[in-house]
């Protein structure tokens, strides 16, 4: 089980840095056709891996790490080109409001929607401080995860599908 629940980590953490890697689709196939481990187990290391890997993307928003050269440009974007202008409005926001920062993530962290990526960066560059980032962005992911890792068990236990 230990060992599921560290390749489930690892898989996502990896899928969250490279888009090639679905961790929906691994935790479908691992909880399909391996007996043993626990659904929501997989569910939560997913969303630990997952967000252990976004924190790059934090981290590059306050700019301690360069991840390529599409992200740098990001971070050294022109005054008044419409990223700066958006980054500006969502750091004003969350210095008037912090909660809505956090919460933001949050809800975006559930769907993936906007990116979750784009808002991990973007939580990096309005201040959003880690701590807070780490807990919405747990939070949110192990929503979604949950929600994938439960759907097989849930819909085999419907009348129609059982």
């Amino acid at each position: 089980m230990i060992g599921w629940l560290l390749a489930t980590a690892g898989t996502a953490a990896l899928g969250s840095v490279l888009p090639v890697v679905n961790i929906e689709l691994y935790l479908l196939g691992v909880l399909s056709t391996v007996e043993g481990p626990v659904w929501w187990a997989l569910g939560l290391a997913a969303a630990v891996g997952q967000v252990a890997g976004k924190t790059l993307f934090y981290l590059a928003g306050k700019g301690s790490v360069t991840l390529g050269e599409r992200l740098g440009r990001m971070t050294r974007a022109k005054a008044g080109s419409r990223w700066v202008g958006w980054m500006e409005r969502f750091r004003q926001k969350n210095e008037q409001r912090p909660w809505w920062g956090r919460g933001v993530l949050f809800l975006s962290a559930i769907p993936g929607i906007p990116p979750f990526t784009l808002m991990c960066f973007a939580s990096g560059a309005a201040g959003i401080r880690f701590g807070w980032f780490l807990l919405a962005g747990l939070a949110g992911r192990a929503v979604h995860f949950l929600i994938v890792a439960g759907a097989p068990e849930f819909i085999g236990r419907l009348p129609a599908f059982g």
